[in-house]
């Protein structure tokens, strides 16, 4: 089966919550270059990265629900103003 890159994580925790996420809604998903952001002392931002793949067959539907996600992530905090209450 051939993968195809959906997504560039930030980091394993972003990469493993798509990966649910994805799964969730029955995808298969490879994540790539997740060993390396153990090892994150010294590496550049891109290397600590991980790649979310998916099978190129189910890219479009995949793709779509990375942008909602991506969506959610830009409206957090857009409607109202969080206040304490404590």
């Amino acid at each position: 089966m051939n993968y195809i890159k959906v997504y560039k994580a930030a980091n394993s925790n972003e990469a493993h919550f798509l990966k649910g996420l994805l799964e969730q809604n029955d995808f298969d998903v490879k994540l790539l270059g997740e060993n390396l952001s153990v090892a994150m002392g010294g590496l550049p931002l891109e290397v600590i990265q991980v790649d979310v793949l998916v099978p190129k067959d189910n890219y479009n539907q995949a793709k779509q629900i990375i942008l909602k996600y991506e969506q959610e992530l830009k409206n957090i905090g857009q409607d109202k103003k969080w206040i304490c209450k404590y």
